[in-house]
């Protein structure tokens, strides 16, 4: 299309090297599915002129080249073949296939809506958009009102159900964030297309209406929020989230809830189309709403600064690394790039996908969008490089063929180096287009030519990210293009003559941009002028209040004076401006004093006496309205009491065998409490644990007995009064807490991960026909450790092997618990077949540090040995 810049080689085929060589043989290998004979419209939606593709990167050009052509092998367009087949299942007969592309395993004869939503894209460039519409339309069909407006997770390429994701309208494989995802992708194949059925269609629109309002209320019954839920209980009864090997079952997950907020903008965007500017201006305030709620509460826990990615079904919240419900608020564009979190946040996701890698490729795929949104190029272009890297392996599933043989790697490809490295966004509608190079410094030009947006045929040329040629090739009238560069330019060139730019932030990132009107056959050059200037125009990084340390009160410092005391932190870069809170409580919401000021110090008159008391400062730049809150939490300190502490209250001694546990609530104004023992009936006390500052204490010396307990409290003024308990024996009940509500220590199993509140396999956790909403399910041979609490006075379970595998000959286990190292129970061998019904566990566990649940594989191997600690909890002491 157009001359390679000076110093570019004169041809990239003359530079074919071993990623040329890598991508040729992946091209040449055959696909891992059943062989079929082509129909009469094999190439349909193929008839426009192909995209191409060209760059100084023989690596890129090589790679994105073979993505294209093995593309194009998984179109079943016009095609007869099996359905419901699955490997060297060969399915349920044959059937014509709608006009459609594989999206999903290799080996089955399918296409799924998470794979289809993340390919269309590529689709489109591909031509695919009779596919697209066809694919989404029959998703968007299998929704209704006796599947709760699931769509159905996976179709054969005829439209029917795939039986392997689907046994009945209640018991069918279904993902919260699918839902969302499909109406977004209705509303960017609409953008690429400007295809009026997008939005005229009834089946369509019923679909995106149901989804964007039933669904959502449908399922949002457990954290009644606005928050579409999964259930919890695995994939078969609707999952929040696609990452099926959490660790967590929980009921909201961050890729649902991003996929929510995207699907609100799409529905507000289609509506506008439409005319509806009632509902668009309706759903447009329940996007902004979603995301405040997520900033100001579902998405942030304090003293932990990366974002909450799921909830439990107590609201409990799952920060740390995610995957799928981690890097989806990159993906759908939802972090506030006005928040120093926000950056934080994507050098995190960048780093912890290597850290912890998914084993399905097709997982990794997704990070290159997440961090081009974002204006990460060479993190991004480096994901890129390790995905085709990779295309030559085997798959995590070796059904599937390679990883080059999973259709998204091939898809996403195309779209990531055109919407990615090229930064083409359509506006077909509006006859317009925006494009923005992305190039990293190692490729020094991309040329991309015949990219479709409506009925425009046009190509982009980037020279690194100062120079972009656009032609505009064919179309109904002249295209409007938004030329985009990186930074803070002080001119443009058009053509080689200065025009004045328009400076713009997306997504946090500074460009320099113009808009333009290219008649059909012309061509327009864009250069940058001067010298790039962040104190002009720059990233917003730039104006965040920089990272700052708290300095006085020192965090734990004691007997401050209760009249007047002075707080003092580093100045932040940026601000102007710093608001001080001091709370009661470490969460900061029994807020007693506030202060905002000018300057890095601040003086409280007056506070309780004898009180512990947190605090924190949030720097404000007042110009961009950026903060950054250093939290208190863990930054206490305490003022002088003036008395010493009453006495604790309530105190009991409960006794388990050779040990006593000893419970109490000292008062408000304590600084640690020391534990007395006496004989029964004598008021000889012996000090025996001074210098406490829990609420708990165990007597493991307490052979012999009976004997009565006193408990006082001392602070900065001196000891106070005690008080006096009988021991007595430990209930056999007492309060109760889940295992799988703590966190354990490690956890290991022998196939997949060990999972809490569901079975090894996903499914809920199932014994002899019971299913139990909580537990510990894993697959031998399989080790979960936890530490336990002083209080904590019996172990509770019921244990046997999971009802999936109940009618299998190989699954055989031995379930063990360990107490500080000794085998304490042991369930000798339990089989499937004959079966051995669950066993009962019940222990005394108080004074055992660390409990470690145990199951073997009984010595012949751990074939299908899933294996089930069902209700597993502790008692606790009363009061504790």
């Amino acid at each position: 299309m157009r001359t390679p810049s000076p110093g570019s080689p004169p041809s990239r085929r003359s530079t074919i090297g071993a990623a040329a060589a890598m991508v040729a043989a992946l091209l040449l290998a055959p696909l891992a599915a059943p062989a079929r004979a082509a129909g009469p419209e094999t190439t349909a939606g193929l008839d426009q002129g192909p995209i191409t593709v060209a760059s100084s990167s023989p690596q890129l050009a090589d790679a994105v080249n073979w993505a294209m052509a093995r593309a194009r092998q998984h179109v079943q367009t016009g095609k007869r073949g099996p359905v419901n087949g699955n490997g060297s299942n060969p399915g349920t007969g044959e059937a014509d296939y709608i006009p459609s592309y594989w999206a999903g395993y290799a080996h089955r004869t399918a296409f799924y809506s998470r794979d289809f939503v993340h390919q269309a894209a590529g689709g489109h460039l591909l031509g695919l958009e009779e596919e697209n519409k066809s694919m989404l339309t029959a998703f968007a069909a299998s929704a209704n009102e006796a599947r709760k407006w699931y769509p159905l997770w996976a179709l054969n390429f005829d439209g029917s159900p795939y039986n392997v994701d689907y046994r009945s309208d209640t018991n069918f494989v279904r993902e919260v964030p699918a839902v969302f995802e499909l109406v977004q992708e209705a509303e960017e194949q609409y953008r690429w297309t400007g295809d009026a059925d997008y939005l005229d269609d009834p089946v369509l629109w019923q679909y995106y209406t149901k989804a964007v309002t039933e669904f959502v209320a449908l399922h949002d019954t457990q954290l009644p929020n606005g928050i579409a839920e999964g259930t919890g209980r695995g994939i078969f009864q609707g999952a929040a989230s696609y990452n099926e090997r959490s660790d967590h079952a929980v009921i909201e997950a961050g890729d649902g809830l991003a996929s929510q907020y995207r699907a609100y903008l799409a529905y507000a965007y289609l509506a506008r189309e439409k005319g509806d500017l009632g509902t668009a201006a309706t759903f447009e305030q329940k996007a902004a709403a979603l995301k405040r709620y997520f900033e100001d509460d579902w998405g942030v826990v304090r003293g932990t600064w990366e974002y909450v990615r799921g909830r439990g079904p107590a609201n409990e919240p799952y920060a740390g690394f995610g995957r799928e419900n981690s890097v989806f608020y990159a993906v759908k564009e939802f972090l506030d790039a006005n928040d120093k979190r926000t950056w934080d946040y994507l050098a995190y996701l960048d780093h912890m996908y290597v850290e912890d890698r998914p084993p399905n490729i097709e997982a990794t795929t997704y990070v290159p969008d997440a961090l081009f949104n974002y204006g990460f190029d060479e993190q991004a272009w480096t994901w890129m490089k390790d995905i085709i890297a990779k295309l030559h392996l085997p798959h995590e599933v070796p059904t599937q063929g390679t990883n080059g043989d999973y259709p998204e790697t091939s898809f996403t490809l195309l779209s990531q180096t055109v919407e990615g490295l090229a930064g083409v966004r359509p506006n077909a509608p509006e006859h317009a287009v925006s494009v923005r190079s992305h190039l990293p410094a190692e490729i020094g030009w991309l040329d991309l030519d015949h990219i479709r947006v409506g009925e425009h045929d046009f190509g982009v040329r980037h020279d690194g990210t100062t120079k972009t040629v656009v032609n505009h090739n064919a179309g109904p009238q002249p295209l409007e293009v938004t030329v985009q560069f990186p930074g803070g330019w002080p001119k443009l060139k058009v053509d080689g003559k200065p025009v004045k730019p328009e400076y713009v932030h997306v997504n946090g990132r500074a460009l320099t941009q113009v808009t333009l009107t290219v008649p059909v056959g012309a061509s327009v050059t864009v250069t940058t002028s001067g010298d790039v200037n962040p104190n002009r125009h720059g990233d917003l990084i730039l104006t965040h209040p920089q990272d700052y340390a708290l300095l006085s009160p020192a965090d734990g410092a004691t007997g401050l004076p209760a009249k007047g005391v002075t707080f003092a932190w580093e100045p932040a870069v940026n601000a102007r401006e710093y608001r001080l809170r001091v709370a009661r409580d470490a969460a900061m919401t029994d807020v007693v004093a506030e202060a905002t000021v000018t300057e890095p110090t601040a003086r409280i008159a007056s506070l309780d006496a004898g009180r512990t008391f947190y605090w924190e400062v949030t720097a404000v730049n007042p110009k961009t309205g950026q903060e950054l809150v250093v939290p208190g939490g863990e930054w206490g300190f305490r003022t002088l009491p003036a008395a010493v502490p009453e006495a604790p209250s309530p105190v009991a001694a409960y006794r388990v065998g050779d040990v006593v546990g000893v419970t109490w609530a000292a008062a408000e104004s304590a600084l640690t409490s020391t534990v007395y023992r006496a004989p029964a009936g004598s008021d000889d006390f012996t000090a025996i644990a001074t210098g406490q500052t829990g609420r708990s204490f165990l007597d493991r010396e307490a052979a012999g007995g009976p004997y009565r307990y006193r408990v006082t409290s001392t602070n900065e003024i001196g000891e106070g009064p005690g008080t006096v308990v009988e021991e007595q024996a430990a209930p056999a009940d007492g309060p109760a807490e889940h295992l799988s509500d703590r966190d354990w220590v490690s956890a290991t199993a022998g196939w997949r991960s060990v999972l809490k509140d569901r079975a090894v396999s996903g499914s809920p956790i199932r014994l002899a026909g019971t299913e139990y909403a909580k537990g510990i399910g894993t697959h031998a041979n399989s080790e979960v450790v936890y530490d336990l609490e002083p209080t904590d006075t019996r172990f509770i379970a019921i244990v046997g092997i999971d009802d999936v595998q109940r009618t299998s000959p190989n699954a055989s286990v031995v379930f063990q618990v360990l107490a500080d190292g000794k085998v304490v129970y042991d369930s000798g061998l339990m089989r499937a077949q004959p079966y051995s019904p669950p066993q009962r566990v019940e222990l005394d566990v108080l004074g055992v540090e660390r409990l470690v649940l145990r199951v073997t594989d009984a010595g012949n191997t751990n074939n299908s040995d899933h294996a089930d600690w069902a209700d597993a909890k502790v008692l606790r002491l009363p009061g504790s």
